[in-house]
């Protein structure tokens, strides 16, 4: 009797001390361990710019981590703050999860001076470190997964050309002057219009904001006849600005507006003709190849440095393709 109590508080406490050891590890911040079997579930922590629903770039970004963590069976986490611009939030959650110790950390970096150093920390962790979209300099360079953004740059440029019947006179709208990706894609217009002269009228910033983009535009179409034929905007907020600016001054069809990414609303402008044309990323895609390439680095596999991801132009003649209408509608039913 005696022998078969002991047998069963021998058994409770084992299984009591098990149990402490797996909740004692989460609660130090550790978000791997090692179970019973002694296999190690690899872990990572993705953190992306921003997590507001109403963001369809991001939530795509998201979409594409979950399934590769499904398909591959990783212990995945995604945080991220709820605007782009929130670089503290972000930065705080760099500095978190350093502490929780993962095996690999996805960023997707807000410019700020502070991110740098931030994701060296990471390095000298010896946590493997993959950034999405937007390249931070780093020595050597970190392994990356981003849109082509310079080649991106050219296809918008040479849609100005083919819009303007080979006479284009471009107003570009940019966020920020230190804005990397956006740079890129002012670098490949440039390059695509070396060409013609006057070809790019000028390069205005609005900071990421509707209103700006709005306000700036609203000043060039002021007067008898502007000196340009065509917008491009590098960001969505300022293809929406741009866009109630030109329908506003009755010059839809007339002034040219070529944007980049593809919410709800540019996919709107687009059937009505206010926006003619789109470059559209593939979201998905960055957040699935970002978290397939962590894992690979995880397990030793050979990783390229820089990963290109191709946008696709889309207008108002191609936009109801079958193959556009995937990268439109990433999340649609089928």
């Amino acid at each position: 009797m005696r022998t078969r109590r002991l047998s069963i508080i021998l058994t409770v406490m084992t299984v009591v001390l098990i149990l402490y050891a797996v909740f004692y590890t989460r609660l130090a911040g550790v978000t791997s361990w090692v179970g019973v079997t002694g296999s190690e579930t690899k872990s990572i922590i993705v953190i992306l710019k921003s997590s507001n629903v109403r963001s369809d770039f991001w939530q795509a970004v998201k979409g594409g981590v979950d399934a590769a963590a499904k398909e591959l069976g990783v212990e995945t986490v995604v945080q991220s703050p709820l605007l782009e611009t929130d670089a503290d939030t972000q930065v705080t959650l760099l500095d978190e999860a350093i502490k929780r110790k993962p095996h690999a950390i996805v960023v997707a970096p807000i410019n700020d001076y502070r991110m740098a150093d931030k994701l060296e920390q990471v390095r000298k962790a010896g946590i493997k470190l993959v950034l999405i979209d937007n390249p931070i300099p780093l020595d050597p360079p970190p392994v990356s997964v981003a849109n082509d953004h310079l080649k991106a740059g050219r296809l918008a440029g040479a849609t100005a050309i083919s819009m303007t019947g080979g006479h284009p006179k471009v107003a570009i709208i940019s966020d920020n002057v230190d804005a990397n990706a956006s740079n890129a894609r002012k670098s490949g217009i440039e390059q695509a219009l070396l060409a013609y002269p006057n070809g790019v009228y000028g390069t205005y910033y609005c900071l990421d904001s509707k209103q700006r983009a709005y306000l700036i535009a609203k000043s060039l179409l002021s007067g008898s006849q502007p000196q340009f034929n065509t917008f491009v905007t590098l960001t969505e907020s300022a293809t929406l600005g741009v866009a109630q600016a030109i329908e506003e001054t009755g010059m839809a069809g007339e002034m040219k507006l070529i944007g980049f990414e593809s919410s709800i609303d540019e996919i709107q402008l687009l059937e009505s003709g206010v926006l003619g044309a789109t470059l559209v990323q593939r979201p998905f895609n960055l957040g699935y190849l970002a978290l397939k390439t962590a894992l690979r680095d995880i397990d030793g596999g050979d990783v390229e440095t820089t990963t290109l991801i191709d946008s696709t132009v889309v207008n108002r003649m191609n936009m109801y393709s079958a193959e556009n209408q995937k990268l439109l509608f990433p999340f649609s039913e089928k």
